[in-house]
Order: structure tokens, then C-alpha cells, then sequence
């Protein structure tokens, strides 16, 4: 494994976003902005390498675990089948709100994929940080969570981090008004 300061690649011309952190190995959810998105309930961005040399990127929910990120997939969906090859992915988790209001943190790891009873209890786990089980869940809802049997243990090796709410110019932009609202999409009927 390579010295951890060579391990992000920087290029040169291009910039990191500014508050930015590059974090390493067990430093990755030790960090507290990193605890701080991974408590949040928030959907993440995961992505693949398709054999094709393409990026394949959808949201995902997640849970914490104490040395990794936790996803439910099902075992037949496009990113098993890019995983299966190679196991390289990368999680983004963000929290965007209008203006300079945001933060968030991009990992680079593995991700090592757990079935059968094993995934069992962690694929539970992360339904259960999204969908309330206490109650009765409706059927067509209970079959779509049981398309996932499959876990992702996703390991981090570094990251970067962004946190942009502190800074100088989110302060004058919210001060001033100027932020314009984000609108989201209507939920369908």
C-alpha cells in the first residue's frame, strides 16, 4: 500500500473545494464531519466501474458500522455484477442547502459483498435507519425491501471532505438574502 499522503491523487490545475480535508484509512469515520453525515439520515451516491470503462452511479441508503459503510442491494442489480469484478467504488454523502450551505465527503474504497444469513441482519440494519418498522408496512413496500438480500461492506481508504458552512462568503450570503431556495421534485401519486 502506497505512503497515505500519495494515496489521493492530486492533478495539477484542479482544486480541492476549500474548506477541504483529505483523510486516510481509519482516520475516514473517526473524523467528525464524517461521523456527523454518517448519523444524518441521508441518501448517498454510490458508484462502480461498469466493465465498459463507465461510471455506474445510484443512490443508496446506508448504516455505519465501526470499520465500514453498510448498503443493501439486490443481487441481481448492475452494480453486484460491477462489483463482482472489481470491487473499487466510491460513496459521496452530502448535505446541500441553498447558498454555500454545504458539506460532504467523498470515499474511495472496497466494497465486499456480504450474502445468504450473514447479510440478513445488515441489510435489516440499514432499512431500518429508513423505513419505520414498528409499524405495518405495506406490501408492495415489503417486497420491494426484500428485492435486496445482498449487504456491501464498504471500507473506506481515503476521502476528502468539504464543509463550506462556516466560511466567510456563507455567512454574506445568507446575511444578505441571497441564497435562493433549493426546490425539490413533487413526490408522485
Amino acid at each position: 500500500m502506497p505512503h497515505a499522503a500519495n494515496r489521493w491523487s492530486y492533478r495539477p490545475g484542479i482544486s480541492d473545494p476549500i474548506p477541504a480535508t483529505p483523510l486516510f484509512d481509519d482516520s475516514i469515520l473517526a473524523d467528525h464531519l464524517v461521523a456527523e453525515l454518517l448519523d444524518a439520515r441521508l441518501v448517498a451516491v454510490f458508484a462502480t466501474l461498469d466493465p465498459g470503462g463507465t461510471i455506474h452511479a445510484v443512490p443508496m441508503w446506508f448504516a455505519a458500522d465501526e470499520t465500514s459503510i453498510l448498503l443493501a442491494t439486490a443481487s441481481r442489480s448492475r452494480k453486484m455484477g460491477n462489483l463482482e469484478a472489481d470491487s473499487r467504488s466510491t460513496l459521496v454523502i452530502h448535505d446541500s442547502r441553498p447558498g454555500f450551505e454545504v458539506c460532504g465527503v467523498s470515499i474511495v474504497g472496497q466494497a465486499e459483498i456480504v450474502r445468504g444469513a450473514e447479510a440478513d441482519p445488515l441489510v435489516r440494519r440499514v432499512h431500518r435507519r429508513y423505513v419505520d418498522d414498528d409499524g405495518e408496512v405495506p406490501a408492495a413496500a415489503r417486497e420491494f425491501l426484500e428485492s435486496d438480500d445482498v449487504a456491501l461492506r464498504f471500507r473506506p481508504q481515503s476521502a476528502l471532505t468539504w464543509d463550506q458552512r462556516g466560511t466567510e462568503a456563507n455567512s454574506a450570503l445568507r446575511a444578505s438574502g441571497g441564497a435562493l431556495p433549493l426546490l425539490p421534485t413533487e413526490p408522485r401519486s
